[in-house]
């Protein structure tokens, strides 16, 4: 048998591993559901992902940012689960999956190109597939534009690698392509060019060449524009004005998150959805200072000794890590397991390849079993881990008991208790988010969702006027937009639409409720204006349709009227009240109701019934 044969059936078989070690630890995934945590957003509430696969859709996927992130190419790719599952969570989580077994399988090929030690490949690879920390990037449907840029990531380095061994500047191209569709997936990508150092270390190229400097150059200003356009998006929703100065407590900061990620890498027994910044620093945070230090120190004294694989994996590790390590702060966390997902794999290169170098002489097998056996532990942790993301109550159920003092845990969960009905839980959690954290906006905005839909309005609107002098957003003023229509001060409820329109142009629900306001206010060629918007933007709503149709029918315009009802009635089949408008308006038309009653009744609707045994005899 040729070598070239053994090889392509060791291949094989390491990749059936592979892939079977990453089916046993995630396919509980499969079962879970939507997290309130961003997944609603995107597959609800960001329009763009629910008009299907065009050409059309291209332009506005690449020229817009959503939710304070420019990543056009996740974005398609929920569009395309849209297509194919619509609201359905499985098609969801099973793309995310199919995005992570590829990210595994080219992390498998990269190393096997660098080391001959195929198990030392296999191992990296099985590590970055089950660690538990990587339970986040996979399970959580929105984080996926992380297995995305790593999957491009490694596309570009792989290219990189042929190049190298060529010396075929063409491919060079390529490298840049790649990396920019990484860059289109998740700006943190932009450390590529300096990871690509890193395989220079692993390749023992001389790094005192100018080439080697030059070659990076294309991928760098590739991603300039993708740099300042993530930061424009993320100023526009206030993602980067929480803390805005600098000082001795980021770097403080930086070095404790440093020191726990490799923690949680080498044992994840304490891993959280969430690791909110400490309320002060203590002497234990101050002492994270020296690890950090003496891990800059390492890198460089193994280069300085030509340790290629531990400097190139310590560097890898680190410019995977740098632009979220919190040295410039933002958002409410200190860090997250999903930061880890490629960042890892600076570790385990080092640690597998050491390992294997320290029972060479005895043999491979020991290796294998060692850590056969605690890639099995690992799989155990990651499958206990699932469970955390089947539901929002289990997911903010577990943040409470890791974080007891988290307001964002409290209100979450107050949240996931509200829209099941468990209103007596939601409030408790409620309150102790504001306890906790009194000066907590969205605490108060949830607070105040919860008294509206128990109908406290005076109780509701109390609460959002806290939220919004705490810090004014498009949700706080929808809110008390809402609460202000339900008290029919109609007047003051557009005053805030206009607040929301003005930061969300696309907005419908804002439009509708606007609409709405006008009509009772007896403007109605503005309110219609603004339900032709409302359309305009989510053409899909049955609501707003049905909203026109009645104003049309108001205005005696009642064809236009009934094609509008049932343009809602294709949309929503099943919604008895629509069959029961539709009937009054063919009654007041002269025409029969009788077939529009009959199903308004076999889906509940008791006016129709009513009206049926009086009219259809």
């Amino acid at each position: 048998m040729s070598s070239l044969s053994v090889y392509s059936k060791k291949t094989t078989l390491h990749l059936v591993l592979l892939v079977g070690a990453l089916l046993i630890a995630y396919t509980k995934i499969l079962q879970a559901d939507f997290i309130s945590w961003d997944d609603l957003d995107y597959v609800f509430n960001i329009r763009d992902c629910q008009r299907g696969l065009h050409l059309k859709m291209l332009p506005l996927w690449f020229s817009r940012h959503y939710l304070g992130n420019y990543q056009p190419l996740p974005i398609l790719t929920y569009a395309l689960d849209h297509v194919l599952g619509g609201t359905a969570p499985f098609v969801y989580h099973l793309q995310s999956l199919l995005w992570h077994a590829g990210t595994v399988v080219l992390v498998f090929l990269f190393f096997s190109r660098i080391q001959e030690n195929k198990w030392l490949a296999f191992f990296i690879a099985l590590f970055f597939a089950i660690h538990p920390v990587q339970t986040e990037s996979v399970a959580w449907i929105s984080a996926r534009n992380k297995s995305m840029n790593a999957f491009f990531c490694f596309l570009s380095m792989h290219v990189y690698l042929t190049y190298v061994f060529t010396n075929k500047n063409s491919l060079l191209i390529w490298v840049t392509v790649f990396g920019l569709m990484a860059y289109l997936c998740k700006a943190t990508a932009l450390s590529l060019p300096f990871t690509l150092f890193a395989v220079d270390i692993w390749l023992k190229r001389p790094l005192n060449k100018i080439k080697i400097y030059l070659e990076k150059i294309p991928l760098i200003l590739v991603g300039i524009p993708i740099a300042l356009v993530t930061l424009l998006a993320q100023k526009e929703v206030h993602f980067l004005q929480h803390h805005n100065s600098f000082g001795w407590d980021n770097i403080v900061f930086a070095s404790l998150a440093l020191v726990k990620y490799v923690y949680h890498l080498l044992l994840p027994l304490q891993l959280s959805v969430i690791y909110p910044f400490p309320p002060e620093l203590s002497i234990i945070h101050w002492l994270c200072l020296l690890p950090a230090i003496a891990f800059i120190m390492l890198i460089l004294f193994s280069f300085k000794n030509d340790w290629h694989v531990l400097c190139g994996g310590l560097l890898f590790f680190l410019v995977n890590l740098l632009p979220v390590l919190q040295l410039v702060q933002f958002g409410e966390q200190l860090m997250a397991d999903r930061y880890l997902y490629i960042a890892g794999i600076g570790i385990w290169f080092p640690f597998f390849y050491f390992l294997f170098q320290k029972f060479e002489r005895i043999g491979n097998h020991i290796v294998i079993g060692i850590s056969t056996t605690v890639a099995l532990f690992f799989i155990f942790l990651s499958i206990q881990r699932n469970n955390i993301w089947l539901n929002n109550i289990q997911f903010w159920t577990s943040v409470v008991e890791d974080y007891p003092k988290s307001a964002i845990a409290h209100y979450s969960l107050g949240a996931a208790y509200m829209n099941e009905k468990q209103y007596e839980k939601a409030n408790e959690h409620m309150i102790w988010a504001i306890f906790v954290e009194p000066g907590n906006f969205k605490a108060w905005r949830n607070k105040s969702v919860l008294h509206l839909r128990q109908g406290e309005t005076r109780e509701a609107l109390q609460a959002i006027q806290k939220s919004i002098q705490l810090r004014s957003s498009a949700k706080s003023y929808f809110t008390r937009a809402l609460i202000y229509y339900r008290i029919k001060k109609f007047d003051l409820a557009l005053m805030d639409l206009n607040q929301v329109i003005t930061r969300q142009k696309c907005n419908a629900r804002a439009y509708c409720l606007r609409a709405e306001c006008e009509e009772h206010l007896k403007d109605t060629l503005t309110a219609l204006n603004d339900f032709n918007l409302a359309i305009r933007y989510d053409s899909k709503e049955a609501l707003y349709l049905q909203k026109r149709g009645i104003l049309l029918a108001k205005q005696g315009k009642s064809e236009l009227a009934l094609k509008d009802l049932n343009a809602a009635l294709a949309r929503n089949p099943n919604n008895g009240e629509l069959y029961y408008l539709k009937a009054l308006l063919l009654f007041q038309m002269g025409k029969s109701p009788c077939s529009d009653l009959t199903m308004a009744t076999q889906y509940g609707c008791v006016e129709a019934d009513v009206a049926r045994s009086k009219i259809c005899k």
